[in-house]
């Protein structure tokens, strides 16, 4: 595998645990877990909501540079279909995804509707969207 092909699948595992629920220890030996929010690519730092510092402390939200970070894993089996939404986003056209956090719904070309509870809709589309979905679903060891 290239280079170019790692980085690329090293950005795709990255982008799909945004939501989901992590474990981080910095350098210091302190333990975060929270929900990622978000990741800079370039430094590896990342934003954490809801956060539990060592077990203890409660911390609305968090930002660790990358330099501090030892250890970064997944703590729950469950991932946020901001991945799902974000991979579709590769075969419709700009605009045609859209994914809102708050509820956890993708809605694709204003005609399928995808939860966790599964996708919603009919017809050719909705059989491009399955297709998709449970491929990504099946890789990241949801189905």
């Amino acid at each position: 595998m290239s280079d170019v092909a790692a980085m690329r699948v090293f950005n795709r595992e990255l982008a799909a645990v945004v939501g989901a629920t992590v474990e981080v220890v910095i350098s210091t030996g302190k333990t975060y877990s929270g929900t990622l929010k978000g990741i800079d690519q370039n430094s590896l730092s990342i934003v954490l909501s809801d956060v539990v510092a060592d077990g203890e402390t409660s911390i609305p939200k968090i930002f660790l540079y990358g330099s501090s970070i030892v250890s970064f894993s997944v703590a729950e089996r469950e991932v946020s279909l901001e991945g799902l939404a974000k991979e579709l986003e590769k075969t419709f056209p700009p605009g045609g995804v859209q994914f809102y956090p708050d509820t956890g719904i993708i809605l694709v070309m204003n005609k399928i509707r995808i939860s966790k509870d599964g996708i919603e809709g009919s017809g050719p589309l909705y059989e491009r969207v399955a297709v998709i979905a449970d491929d990504w679903l099946k890789e990241h060891g949801l189905a």
